[in-house]
């Protein structure tokens, strides 16, 4: 099959994916829930309870970002829980198996398929923090959805070499929530880096390099930022990183 040929199935399996994702209503109406008491319950209940005084002239619109990466990051793990079913159910890996696709072809259609619906399952929240951060009728609402799919990218390819590396669905979803964990507590979403600095000093590497802290302080500097370039350009090498890992663990385990 020649390259062109094959190119043509990419926008084929990206459907499919995002078919998947959205054949289970329960799991999308969870996520939009989620966010939506993280957002109106959650962070209007926290930026009421801390002052201006504190340093953030706004902690509700400080934390607002987090409740969309969040989601997102939920939406990018089901990459990851599509492919550990693949690798027991039969019927899914003929059939992926046997489309006229050559695999670093079908690796990168399920990265980009997973991108794709973390956007789709976020596009609803990314307008909201858009017009609270007054970008929405702004040209720097589209870096904000760049944003977005960029942290995507990273947590899908990260989401898959999980699960192509996991031994049973229990190891999956433990590793799964410990990364949750991770992004969401040990990173800039809930608090600043200098409070860390001043109350736990050794978490301050793991905050700084966390992807969580990169995407939401990227999402900040919309609001202030005129050259939008240098936040954003730090979440591209370690998102592309995690997304290369990821189809290569793909790879890895479609040879299995």
């Amino acid at each position: 099959m020649s390259r062109t040929s094959s190119l043509r199935l990419v926008p084929l399996i990206v459907e499919r994916d995002i078919r998947i994702l959205f054949s289970d209503t329960f799991l999308v109406g969870i996520m939009f829930t989620n966010f939506a008491i993280d957002l109106f319950v959650t962070a209007v209940t926290f930026g009421n309870l801390i002052p201006p005084t504190t340093g953030i002239p706004s902690y509700f619109l400080y934390i607002a970002p987090g409740s969309n990466f969040i989601t997102a990051a939920v939406a990018a793990f089901q990459s990851g829980r599509d492919v550990w079913r693949e690798k027991y159910i039969k019927d899914l890996t003929s059939y992926l198996l046997s489309l006229p696709a050559p695999r670093p072809v079908l690796a990168a259609s399920r990265i980009a398929g997973g991108v794709a619906r973390s956007l789709i399952a976020t596009f609803p929240g990314t307008l909201v923090i858009s017009y609270l951060y007054g970008v929405l009728f702004d040209p720097r609402v589209f870096a904000a959805y760049l944003i977005v799919g960029l942290f995507s990218l990273g947590i899908v390819g990260l989401s898959i070499t999980i699960a192509a590396f996991a031994s049973s669905i229990e190891v999956f979803v433990t590793i799964r929530s410990g990364v949750q964990l991770y992004l969401s507590f040990l990173s800039t979403l809930f608090y600043t880096v200098e409070t860390f600095r001043l109350q736990a000093p050794a978490l301050v590497p793991f905050v700084s390099s966390n992807p969580m802290t990169w995407a939401v302080e990227a999402f900040r500097e919309l609001r202030v930022a005129h050259d939008i370039l240098p936040p954003i350009a730090v979440l591209v090498a370690p998102s592309l990183a995690f997304a290369a890992l990821g189809m290569a663990s793909y790879l890895w385990y479609s040879r299995l």
